[in-house]
């Protein structure tokens, strides 16, 4: 796991709060740390051992915590597989998630790359990268949906964590706020549902999928692709939202680029796209 260092060392008092009884777990009390940017939720430092870098992750208060033996577990199982991915290190206590007052943490391997300079043959590699990793994920024996999570037809999911108990509860909610924009909202969805079931996407089988295979995730030395990382929204759905993601995120709008990433993804995809 690599994310860029941030400008800020851990002064001594955040340190002892927060960081020190986590280090504790694995036997790490007192090695050097520093704070790490990136990261759209989770927080991450990275610690100085005497064999290599490592990455301790502090997830959101908001992530639940039955939902992270999944992400470990698939990542043990992608490391196996030989694939360049940070798979979890476990604490003293054999366990991968540590509690504290201060939140639940992990540790990981830091991984060493950066991410390159955009272009089609980026994106070719991109979609090449995935088209294999869903080919290996379809070997994983999924415990079947991670929990909190669901396809993205599932809005109940995707708001239950704001403390909604479905997505109608979030709209009456929100037309109270604000009710032209709820409107808009409702409307978007109905249309999105018709399209989806129009494309026949309610067919397509559930399959672990990344979700982030995309943006500064892929990391490079050279020409060597040396580390995929955040698999911290990997979930089941069908391969077809992970190729979407990916296009919307890395590809936008530009055509050249979509038909530059698919034609990776074309390439070595297991079952081939219809």
């Amino acid at each position: 796991m690599s994310t860029s260092a941030g400008h800020d060392t851990e002064n001594g008092a955040t340190r002892a709060a927060a960081i020190e009884p986590a280090l504790a777990a694995w036997g790490l009390t007192g090695a050097p740390t520093e704070r790490l940017d990136g990261g759209a939720a989770n927080e991450h430092w990275r610690v100085e051992t005497d064999d290599r870098p490592r990455v301790l992750r502090r997830y959101h208060p908001r992530r639940a915590t039955e939902s992270l033996p999944y992400e470990h577990d698939l990542l043990r199982f992608l490391a196996d597989r030989k694939w360049p991915v940070p798979a979890p290190i476990a604490a003293e206590d054999g366990k991968t998630v540590v509690e504290t007052d201060e939140g639940r943490w992990a540790l990981f391997p830091f991984m060493r790359g950066t991410p390159p300079e955009g272009s089609e043959l980026l994106l070719q590699r991109k979609g090449s990268l995935l088209a294999l990793l869903h080919e290996d994920l379809g070997e994983w024996e999924s415990p079947g949906q991670r929990p909190t999570f669901g396809r993205v037809t599932d809005l109940d999911a995707a708001v239950a964590p704001e403390g909604f108990r479905s997505f109608e509860d979030f709209l009456a909610w929100y037309a109270d706020e604000d009710p032209e924009r709820a409107q808009v909202l409702a409307e978007t969805r109905q249309r999105n549902v018709a399209d989806l079931d129009a494309h026949g996407y309610g067919d397509q089988p559930d399959t672990a999928i990344y979700y982030e295979c995309l943006g500064a995730n892929v990391l490079f030395v050279e020409d060597t692709v040396t580390a995929l990382l955040d698999f911290d929204m990997a979930h089941e759905d069908a391969r077809v939202a992970d190729i979407a993601r990916s296009l919307v995120i890395d590809c936008g709008s530009d055509n050249q680029k979509v038909r530059s990433w698919l034609a990776g993804y074309a390439a070595h995809a297991s079952p081939r796209l219809t």
